[in-house]
């Protein structure tokens, strides 16, 4: 009965969301299954042997596109603060040419010039979701719309990620070509990728629906100025920790699907079976996140799931079989990701109207350029047979960002976020 009564609780505020709310929502569907597809995929049939890149250049492909990331981050979140999140999130949507030319073109120089391409324009979608939800919720509704978000995100990449990892095999084996993780033909990987651009554009539907509300916006002026940010040092003391964390998720997350595949060799259901369990954790951890926060605060909630991730790191590429890896792997993703979308909410409350997608902007500035500056290395690293290094450079820059997040802001807390709002404006 209490566990009923918890989820009464949790749902009833989402019932309640606006017009507004409930279509970004219906577009996060779309987005959250094209991602799915998407990311359990693509750097595999880059790896197949009739296509022929290894490690090293995709190390240096995700570099590319999340360098794009960290550089148009911030003129991203003052582009939103200047037009609205509306118009933000359908430029954004741009980016997806960029993925079909990456499908079809297979020239090096092609390849990164379109993942820096999609790295631009993707990053002014991403920076737009923060202010869009902040602007179409009330406080009361808003921990949970965050939330909400992000399990649907996380559900939708879960049958993504299994669709990812079968439906390459089955083009293939209905159209009497190869299959497999080595020798399979291409053309089952294309088709997949092209159903993934296909959702991924399909996202622009309900958002010509939105209705945008009528809100002053800043001058182009003022913006470039900077002279919106009213919370500098709040800003910085967020970039610093995220940057560790970025740099240390750099060297595990962008090629893990490799990983598994090289150290283990595992087949693309296998890869996508484990993408779709990572992501049924993280949708339940970002499920409990509110009432995580509710009972911990958010700034330990943070700092304990972070913390928490760690033993699971450094037991992915010591563990004797894929079995292992793949379950410490599940369990670090939900830890690390589950206090995801408080951490995002405690950002947008501690800062004022004017400055929250600057702020998105710098924040994934911080968190993409050490990202991309490490992938590259681990790519390198991978090419060696070197699987325990980036591992273990994780388990440096974690604990760091835990413990430098838990005491620059373990005070905030004690004071009334509503208040610190209050008094920001």
């Amino acid at each position: 009965m209490g566990f009923l009564r918890e989820a009464k609780q949790y749902f009833q505020p989402i019932g309640k969301l606006g017009q507004n709310a409930r279509l970004y929502l219906l577009a996060t569907c779309f987005q959250g299954l094209s991602s799915g597809i998407w990311g359990v995929i693509f750097y595999l049939y880059l790896n197949l042997k009739s296509i022929g890149f290894g490690t090293n250049f995709i190390g240096n492909l995700f570099t590319a596109g999340a360098a794009a990331t960290g550089l148009i981050a911030l003129p991203a979140g003052l582009f939103c603060e200047l037009t609205g999140p509306k118009k933000a999130l359908l430029i954004g949507l741009v980016s997806n040419f960029a993925s079909l030319a990456q499908i079809i073109l297979l020239q090096p120089s092609i390849l990164l010039v379109a993942s820096f391409a999609s790295g631009l324009m993707g990053t002014i979608y991403s920076i737009a979701g923060a202010p869009f939800m902040l602007e179409n919720s009330d406080r009361r509704e808003r921990a949970h719309l965050f939330s909400f978000n992000l399990t649907l995100t996380v559900i939708l990449s879960v049958v993504g990620s299994y669709m990812g990892g079968v439906m390459p095999d089955l083009f293939n084996a209905s159209l009497g070509l190869p299959t497999g993780t080595q020798l399979g033909s291409p053309v089952g990987y294309r088709l997949t990728l092209a159903v993934s651009v296909l959702l991924a554009f399909s996202a622009v539907i309900p958002l010509f629906l939105v209705k945008e509300k009528k809100i002053k916006r800043q001058k182009a002026h003022t913006l470039l100025g900077l002279k919106n940010v009213k919370s500098p040092q709040t800003i910085i003391k967020f970039m610093v920790p995220t940057a560790l964390i970025g740099l240390g998720a750099g060297f595990i997350v962008p090629l893990i699907n490799l990983f598994f595949k090289i150290k283990f060799l595992a087949s693309t259901e296998q890869v996508g079976i484990i993408s779709a369990l990572g992501s049924v954790t993280l949708g339940l951890g970002a499920l409990v996140a509110p009432f995580l926060a509710a009972r911990l605060g958010k700034v330990r909630s943070v700092a304990a799931c972070e913390f928490l991730s760690l033993p699971f790191i450094m037991l992915i590429p010591l563990s004797p079989n894929l079995a292992y890896g793949a379950t410490a792997y599940i369990l670090r993703t939900a830890l690390m990701n589950m206090s995801g979308p408080i951490g995002t909410m405690l950002q947008m409350e501690l800062v004022s109207d004017s400055e929250r997608a600057t702020t998105s902007g710098l924040m994934t500035m911080a968190d993409s350029l050490p990202r991309a500056a490490a992938a590259s290395a681990a790519g390198l690293m991978l090419a060696h047979g070197n699987f325990v290094t980036p591992f273990l450079i994780t388990t440096i820059t974690y604990p760091l960002a835990a413990s430098l997040y838990y005491v620059i802001f373990r005070k905030v807390e004690k004071v009334d976020p509503a208040h610190k709002l209050h008094n920001n404006r």
